[in-house]
């Protein structure tokens, strides 16, 4: 699957939350999508990058295998997509982003409420991208190399 306003509207057609990407116009759905993408591709991916030149993160090298885009990054996209709209429609805005449970100025902290709060992606997207993070590194091999 491609990550196009087709498919995307294929996708929302059997979505039971899908009134905010209904009701939006193309225009809106278009820079939804291009903005979610550009959040969601900047994620650390497992494996790495088919070609040192590619400019997007798929396709990647795993394992000996070459994987295409997922279908389950391009939902990540549209359910990204989606809730880029709700918050336009919505309007509101937070002094605390979502996933953040506190926030200091002295110490400059943060808290995050559970790990998706690191990435600053939709929950439905992230649960989507969960098997295709990288998840930590193993620091005892001699290149600190990622866990998979």
């Amino acid at each position: 699957m491609e990550i196009n306003l087709d498919n995307a509207d294929v996708y929302f057609a059997n979505h039971l939350y899908s009134s905010s990407w209904v009701c939006s116009s193309e225009s809106d759905k278009l820079a939804a999508l291009l903005m979610a993408k550009d959040a969601v591709f900047r994620l650390p991916y497992i494996g790495e990058k088919h070609s040192i030149a590619q400019a997007e993160p798929f396709p990647r090298l795993y394992c000996g295998s070459v994987i295409t885009l997922p279908d389950d990054v391009v939902k990540a996209v549209f359910e990204e997509a989606l809730e880029l709209l709700k918050k336009v429609e919505s309007e509101s805005v937070s002094v605390i982003p979502e996933g953040v449970q506190s926030m200091s100025l002295g110490g400059a902290s943060i808290s995050f409420k559970d790990a998706s709060g690191v990435y600053k992606i939709s929950k439905n997207a992230l649960e989507y991208l969960e098997p295709w993070l990288k998840k930590g590194f193993d620091f005892n091999s001699a290149k600190f190399g990622e866990v998979y």
